[in-house]
Order: structure tokens, then C-alpha cells, then sequence
């Protein structure tokens, strides 16, 4: 390889579209001075380093471009390039997808145009060359770069992934929020536990945000009384019925995860998590919204 790249930080920000940040250190093995016009990067996610076809087992994420100035390379130099990657809240679930609530590893094959130089007393341009970059432990033309588990949840409460899909999108033009931010916080919460790959504290996270709103209302805990009470701004008695016996066993799903003593205790995966995360922002949003008009 004629340039060696090994990663220094991944990180995340939101103003606009999220935006992960890449910084990465690259050496110089030639002899030549290249002065580096253009880089940028197919990015790719896996939740493994085994990896024997990249084509098909390893998710695409899209290109990463420079944002610093390439600099200019002599053998043995070193420059910093800042990569900025822009990904949507599509791309950001399909990563969860592939994490699988493990650590992430990013597979980058770079794509460089560089000028090469005369000698630094003659410095004039030879010609336009396109070297290859790889990994500081692999031989391939795709380089590898592990982000540990704890660091990308992190990174995803800077790209503000749950926020988008746990606040922003369901409770979209409710008037107003008070009653519902501690119950929201719970439901973050929820998402922090489902980053972590902890199921059963996702859907007890849940369970909270409900049994919150059910004693802001003077019941103990969010059963059918307590949802009657919440629902009675809906004025047609039959979708009330419904909607209360659907929150009321939504509830009971979620207190699958709370293990108190003396119940037995019940295995719980991803898809549990998953579907619980999903009813939960949805029965929310519709309680905030209801709840505004009353």
C-alpha cells in the first residue's frame, strides 16, 4: 500500500442531516512527494471482521468525503483526514440492524487523486497518480475500523437517532408536551437500553412511561381503569373501548419486563424489544395527542 490509514475517532452530529465524522491518520510509504487533491471513501458496516465478500455480506452506507485538507506526503509524513459521511435516520436503523447491539465495524476503501512532485527545491508537478490506501492490519483494499459498542451509543445520542424516532416524528403538532416529558424521558430511556442489546430493560423502560402517565391521572398502574380515564376525550364509546383494551395488554406485554419476585422469569430477544419500542411511541403519541385536548 502506498498510504497506511488507522482510525483516531469516530463521531456524530446533527445540525441538518446527522453527519458521522471519521478521523483518520495516514502515513506515507512512498518515495515521491504527492501533494493530495481529492479523497473520498465507500463506507461500509459489518458486525464482524470475518468478512469474505464484501459485495453481499456487508451493509453500504454510501461515500464519505473530505472535509480537511488533504495535505502533502513525504516517506515516513503523516496527515490527519477529517471524512464526513451524511446518513439518514433509513441508514442509521439499518446499522442497528447490523450491530445487532455489539460492537460496529466500518470496512472503508478510499479513493485518492494526488499530484506527484519534484523535489521540494524543484517543486513542480510530474504527474497525476491515484495511490492506494489500506488498513494499518490488513493487506486489503478495503480498511477496517472497529467502534466499541459503548463508544457508537454515544455516537448515536449525537446523531440523535432515538430523538428522531421516539419524539420528533410521532408527537409531531401535538399543542402541548408537559404532561408527557418524564413519561418521553423513560421512553429515551427505552432506547438506550434497546442500543445496548438489553431487551428486558427496554420494555421496562416502556412500562414506566405508561404507569407515569397513570398516576398523573391517580391510578396505581396503566390498566384498563387508568386507560379509561386517559381516553375520555375520545368521544365514540366503541373505538374507546377498543383502544383501551389495546393499551391495557400493550402494558402487560411490557411488564414482561420488570421480573418481580416470585413471577417467573421470561426469555426475552431483539424482536420482543423491538415491537415493544414500536407500540410504545405509537400508543404514546396518541395519548399526547388526546391528552392535548383535554
Amino acid at each position: 500500500m502506498d498510504l497506511i490509514a488507522s482510525l483516531r475517532s469516530v463521531s456524530g452530529a446533527c445540525v441538518g442531516l446527522p453527519k458521522l465524522s471519521i478521523d483518520v491518520q495516514v502515513k506515507s510509504t512512498m518515495e515521491p512527494i504527492l501533494k493530495v487533491l481529492n479523497v473520498y471513501a465507500e463506507v461500509r458496516a459489518a458486525n464482524t471482521l470475518q468478512v469474505y465478500d464484501m459485495s453481499k455480506s456487508v451493509y453500504f452506507l454510501g461515500f464519505a468525503f473530505l472535509e480537511s485538507n488533504g495535505g502533502q506526503f513525504t516517506r515516513g509524513s503523516e496527515n490527519y483526514w477529517d471524512l464526513a459521511l451524511p446518513l439518514t435516520p433509513y441508514h442509521l436503523q439499518k446499522v442497528e440492524e447490523v450491530r445487532s447491539g455489539g460492537d460496529l465495524y466500518f470496512f472503508l476503501r478510499f479513493h485518492v487523486t494526488a499530484a506527484e512532485m519534484e523535489n521540494p527545491s524543484n517543486p513542480q508537478l510530474r504527474r497525476f497518480v491515484s495511490p492506494t490506501v489500506g488498513g494499518d492490519s490488513s493487506s486489503g483494499y478495503y480498511a477496517p475500523f472497529k467502534v466499541a459498542q459503548s463508544d457508537w451509543v454515544r455516537i448515536l445520542k449525537d446523531l440523535r437517532y432515538g430523538d428522531y424516532f421516539l419524539i420528533e416524528v410521532p408527537l409531531r403538532g401535538v399543542p402541548a408536551r408537559r404532561k408527557m416529558e418524564k413519561a418521553l424521558g423513560h421512553l429515551a430511556a427505552a432506547w438506550d437500553r434497546f442500543s445496548e442489546g438489553r431487551d428486558d430493560e427496554t420494555l421496562a423502560c416502556c412500562y414506566k412511561a405508561f404507569e407515569y402517565i397513570a398516576k398523573q391521572k391517580g391510578m396505581r398502574s396503566p390498566d384498563q381503569n387508568a386507560f379509561e380515564k386517559l381516553l375520555a376525550n375520545v368521544d365514540h364509546p366503541e373505538k374507546r373501548k377498543f383502544l383501551k383494551l389495546l393499551m391495557d395488554y400493550t402494558c402487560r406485554f411490557l411488564n414482561l419486563g420488570r421480573h418481580e419476585p416470585g413471577q417467573e422469569r421470561i426469555l426475552l430477544d431483539r424482536r420482543d424489544s423491538e415491537y415493544a419500542l414500536i407500540l410504545s411511541q405509537a400508543s404514546l403519541a396518541y395519548l399526547a395527542k388526546v391528552m392535548a385536548e383535554q
